[in-house]
């Protein structure tokens, strides 16, 4: 199913896997440099594990979800 639905918006599995790993791993610096910066700012010190497998995960749920919303956006590109 999940193939049927790849192959029809004409996304490969390796571009949906590239497309991850890339999105999880600018999640991850992102969050590890914001991380250090409010840490800064609030003198404290943070968890970076936990900052880091946070920043993935919330990375890859967003990323999945903007790919979807815009999927089904394209009117061009409706498969009845």
């Amino acid at each position: 199913m999940l193939e049927y639905v790849m192959n029809l918006k004409g996304m490969t599995n390796m571009n949906f896997l590239s497309k991850n790993i890339v999105a999880g791993i600018w999640a991850l610096i992102l969050g590890e440099v914001l991380a250090y910066i409010t840490s800064q700012l609030e003198s404290m010190s943070p968890d970076y594990t936990a900052v880091g497998w946070c920043s993935v995960i919330m990375g890859l749920i967003v990323i999945n979800c903007i790919d979807k919303i815009t999927a089904d956006a394209n009117p061009s590109e409706k498969h009845d």
